[in-house]
């Protein structure tokens, strides 16, 4: 692994990011045996469903003004739009938990499931920490502390697991409660560590500057709130339709299947398309293009998951039914169907970020309205066949087609400044 990184300071603070989120990755893994004698496939898809529901909620509460957090060449202004970004989350979170309040028997019985109604009151505390989680990351993010994110996302992985472990008499409200868990205590770690060494800028906000640069930043939330939200549906899209249309254990084997696939993902691409933000950022402003950086990430990205992609689609049925019990085993097999797609979500996500660094917002809201119609397309493609296998092998092979557009996109615009 290290000789396919330089010895620089943009491998060093990769590194740095991979061995906070390798542990924060291998955690959910290791205890992911252990959950699935613990917890059923059903309860496990009652779970995705609601994280579903929370990770489309959660697009709207920034503002994703935290995108451009990044963009300003002065610290206090970044720093406030961090601040403004926290301010958001909570107002909006409250707004949520009016909806929830009034209406949640009738969203569980939108997405087809009447046990989720008294769940939906996590949602608005989750979307509140996230929130503020985001501001706080892409704040550290530009000051290249990722000694930050590296614990803090260990301690959010290592506390939601042991709460999941803990609450497990619960059912399916345990894994709700464990997730929530890791976010409070994750969200109070990295707010100590930014306050104990940047608590003189925080000193400095002011609500009027807060407001001018809500002002000129205005294109996040008018273009990209649509456009994330397309992403994150696109991405939930399968839970939603698999639960709704077909039944909450194919959900639980789906999310099973996600779990361990996006392991890979968010180890090392993660790590790289925080670090290719903020070096490709800086290139874009004051070079007028990052083409260099942008091919060495795409290298990197492409030879460190070619090979484990590779041998883990002949050898996932097996793998799942052995390590997570005979049950799972058709969790191995929607794994094998979806590795195709998780490899290119790998190699072209992390350099999506040329969408906000080059402020193509608009060709990005047209990105994801593809993407998405193509994720319910499949599905619903395979509701219609009455096999759920069509339906993810047409969700694999569309949202492959989908990314390499995305690749073609994001390497024209670290060309050239336009």
């Amino acid at each position: 692994m290290r000789n396919l990184l330089p010895k620089s300071a943009y491998a060093r603070n990769v590194l740095t990011l991979m061995t906070g989120t390798s542990l924060a990755q291998a955690i959910p893994i290791a205890v992911s045996p252990i959950l699935t004698r613990l917890y059923s496939p059903e309860e496990f898809g009652l779970f995705a469903l609601y994280i579903a529901v929370v990770s489309i909620a959660a697009v709207l509460v920034t503002g994703r003004y935290e995108q451009a957090i990044l963009l300003p060449r002065k610290e206090r202004d970044a720093l406030h739009i961090a601040a403004l970004v926290i301010l958001l989350s909570a107002v909006v979170s409250v707004f949520l938990l009016l909806m929830v309040l009034l209406f949640k028997q009738h969203i569980a019985d939108l997405l087809g499931n009447p046990k989720l109604a008294p769940l939906l009151y996590w949602v608005p505390i989750s979307t509140c920490l996230m929130g503020v989680y985001q501001g706080m990351t892409y704040w550290s993010n530009r000051k290249a502390q990722y000694k930050r994110l590296a614990i803090s996302r260990t301690l959010q992985s290592c506390s939601s697991a042991v709460a999941q472990l803990s609450y497990s008499r619960a059912g399916e409200a345990g894994l709700m409660a464990g997730q929530v868990t890791g976010q409070f205590l994750a969200t109070t770690a990295l707010a100590h560590m930014i306050w104990r060494e940047d608590k003189g800028l925080i000193f400095s906000l002011r609500l009027p500057r807060m407001k001018a640069l809500a002002k000129k930043y205005i294109n996040f939330p008018k273009y990209l709130i649509a456009a994330h939200g397309f992403n994150t549906a696109s991405g939930q899209m399968p839970v939603l339709l698999l639960s709704t249309l077909f039944n909450a254990s194919t959900a639980g084997f789906f999310t099973l299947t996600q779990r361990v696939l996006g392991a890979p993902i968010s180890l090392v691409a993660t790590a790289l398309g925080d670090v290719f933000r903020q070096e490709a950022s800086k290139a874009y402003a004051h070079q007028g293009n990052c083409k260099l950086i942008y091919i060495k990430t795409l290298k990197r990205l492409f030879l460190i998951s070619f090979l484990p992609f590779f041998i883990f689609f002949f050898a996932a049925p097996s793998f799942f039914g052995w390590v997570f019990g005979e049950h799972w085993r058709i969790a191995g097999e929607y794994a094998q169907i979806l590795v195709p797609k998780f490899f290119f979500d790998f190699v072209a996500g992390p350099l999506s970020g040329m969408f906000m660094i080059a402020e193509k917002q608009r060709l990005d809201l047209l990105w994801q309205v593809g993407l998405i119609s193509v994720a319910a397309s499949s599905i619903l493609l395979g509701f219609w066949l009455s096999d759920v296998k069509w339906a993810l092998i047409a969700y694999s092979a569309g949202h492959c087609f989908m990314q390499a557009i995305n690749l073609l996109m994001t390497y024209g615009f670290s060309i050239n400044k336009k």
